[in-house]
């Protein structure tokens, strides 16, 4: 089965904070994980936001230019996501010809097939420095519910789409002098043009969306889409592709197209079909740019043809965001898609989370309240807070970020259950019998504990209810615990030493059943634990089942033991706090 795993854009116009990883980051490479060992052709695909308005603001912050904000953020980012493991088969950008190429080609399509249509709109224009305004240099008041200091195009507070002149006491972002409304002629995405189809993709997936997610969609159907408009005047964006558009006929073209861009709501989701065919351009060597630039991986016996993952109907396509984009992706690009009328694999499921907080506030840079996730990694391992997050995701409401509960999770869930558990096991192996694998069976007790665990937690993460999938598996961490205190091999071994191996036996067959459960949630502690085996590591193979337990048979040698997990000291994590971006009072 092909499976495309298509995940959110991020804006490269400052750091990425744990919320971030929560939100979108970390599920979207769990769910590839898993889907990869169950031997699934899998295509994970994302890449830098690279323009719209977010990357201008930032640079007049910084008094350089967009694309060197661009340079800086998207290096940083892709060293983040190296740290922490995500497994993009294509980490790219939407500044290359590539992207370039695919947008104007798609919007085309689009303009030729009559769902992107010429319009006037009121944009916000300043008198003072005689120009129209991108919707970010503007900021007002929320008309729905009423959140101050809110964009002109998008309110965060609630997620509700705006209109030009809806925002009520508009004003320059830079300078806080008044903007007004002038007609402008732009093009304009008609949802109407597409809307029976799109109403029956919607109701189709009632069942396989998150229910919240499902009724905020059918909400926005319900309630009538108007058509939104695609390009803006802007300095920074994607041309128009003039030349092609002048070759239509003159009611399809604008008056004037100057200073006209393709806006960033159109063209960063057409990155996911961009995305797919750099990937396939660059494995069969069409594409040889700095591959420094880039997150680059495929694997033996993948498919190389984008095609097999875009018009393919047995395709599955994932998409994985914050809240905050779900109507893009809900609507918008599924709008798109079915507008090319090219027959494009449509969505199957598309993953959206809630917000994750700061020990109950929001995050907020600019006022210190943030975490750093580069520096938690470092300074705590990268594991235990791929673990915390996982643990902790927002899937059906706002979760929070505290770091009591950091601290619990990992001195009490994986240091005193997991690592407890492998560190007893393998040091009594090593005193008892030699770091040798003792003669035993599986008791049906343990054999059908893993069976179910695989079983059970393999479900769960395939309905994308990763919070689930790792209770599940931690429920088999705490079986493991009792099954060897209940067993007591510490006294059994003095006695009856075959029994004592049985014992072990089965212990070591549960720690080889965790190297793979474990594998999506934490990739380097299963490669560890597979090293202190002396196993294959958990094993990708396109076409091949590796969601699996394998035995370890008797006579095998284990390797050296080493701790995996570390107890954090509280007085030491609340120093640490300063460090990782956080004001201490």
């Amino acid at each position: 089965m092909k499976v495309l795993i298509a995940i959110a854009w991020p804006y490269v116009n400052g750091d990425l904070h744990v919320g971030h990883l929560a939100g979108y980051l970390l599920p979207a490479d769990i769910f590839a994980r898993f889907q990869r060992l169950l031997g699934r052709d899998v295509l994970m695909v994302s890449g830098s936001d690279c323009y719209g308005t977010p990357i201008t603001v930032q640079a007049d912050k910084e008094r350089v230019t967009p694309s060197e904000i661009v340079e800086k953020y998207h290096k940083l980012d892709l060293a983040l996501f190296r740290q922490y493991a995500l497994s993009y088969n294509l980490y790219t950008k939407t500044a290359t010809a590539n992207h370039k190429e695919i947008a104007q080609e798609l919007f085309l399509e689009l303009l030729k097939n009559g769902v992107i249509k010429k319009g006037v709109m009121q944009q916000y224009y300043s008198v003072e420095d005689k120009k129209f305004f991108p919707d970010r240099y503007v900021e007002g008041m929320c008309p729905h519910c009423k959140a101050k200091d809110q964009r002109s195009d998008q309110c965060e507070a609630c997620g509700r789409w705006l209109e030009d002149g809806e925002l009520i006491n508009p004003a320059s972002k830079l300078t806080g002098s008044k903007v007004v409304l002038k007609d402008t002629e732009h093009y304009f995405l008609s949802f109407k043009s597409v809307g029976k189809e799109l109403e029956e993709f919607v109701t189709a997936r009632k069942d396989e969306w998150k229910k919240w997610v499902w009724a905020e969609t059918q909400g926005w159907l319900k309630e009538g889409l108007r058509d939104r408009a695609i390009t803006r005047d802007l300095d920074w964006g994607i041309d128009l592709p003039i030349e092609e558009i002048k070759k239509f006929p003159k009611e399809k073209q604008l008056e004037d197209f100057e200073g006209k861009k393709i806006y960033v709501w159109l063209e960063a989701v057409m990155g996911y079909l961009s995305g797919a065919i750099e990937w396939s351009r660059r494995v069969s060597g069409d594409i040889k740019d700095d591959i420094s630039e880039v997150i680059f991986n495929k694997y033996e016996k993948q498919s190389r043809s984008w095609r097999d993952f875009w018009l393919n109907k047995k395709a599955e396509h994932y998409y994985f965001m914050g809240q905050d984009n779900l109507v893009f992706h809900t609507l918008l690009w599924p709008a798109m898609l079915i507008g090319s009328k090219r027959g494009y694999t449509l969505p199957k499921n598309v993953v959206v989370n809630k917000f994750m907080n700061y020990e109950g506030k929001k995050f907020s840079k600019s006022r210190n309240w943030t975490i750093d996730s580069k520096k938690i990694a470092e300074i705590y391992g990268v594991d235990p807070v791929r673990y915390y997050m996982a643990s902790n995701l927002p899937e059906n409401k706002e979760a929070n970020f505290t770091w009591d509960s950091f601290i619990s999770s990992v001195n009490n869930e994986l240091v005193g259950n997991l690592g407890n558990f492998i560190h007893r096991v393998l040091t009594f192996v090593e005193k008892n019998f030699r770091s040798e694998v003792p003669e035993g069976e599986l008791s049906n007790e343990v054999r059908f504990e893993i069976r179910d665990t695989l079983s059970d937690s393999g479900e769960l993460i395939q309905k994308v209810r990763l919070v689930e999938g790792l209770s599940r598996i931690m429920k088999f961490v705490a079986f493991a615990n009792r099954y060897f205190d209940k067993e007591a091999v510490w006294k059994v071994v003095k006695d009856d030493r075959k029994k004592a191996g049985e014992i072990l036996y089965n212990c070591l067959q549960i720690i080889q059943a965790l190297s793979v459960l474990l594998y999506p949630y934490m990739p380097d502690s299963s490669i560890r634990l597979a090293n202190m085996l002396q196993i294959p590591e958990a094993k990708v193979e396109t076409g091949k089942n590796n969601w699996r337990y394998r035995e370890i048979k008797p006579g095998h040698k284990i390797g050296k033991i080493e701790v995996i997990y570390k107890k954090l000291d509280p007085e030491e994590v609340e120093a640490n706090k300063s460090k990782l971006g956080t004001k201490v009072s």
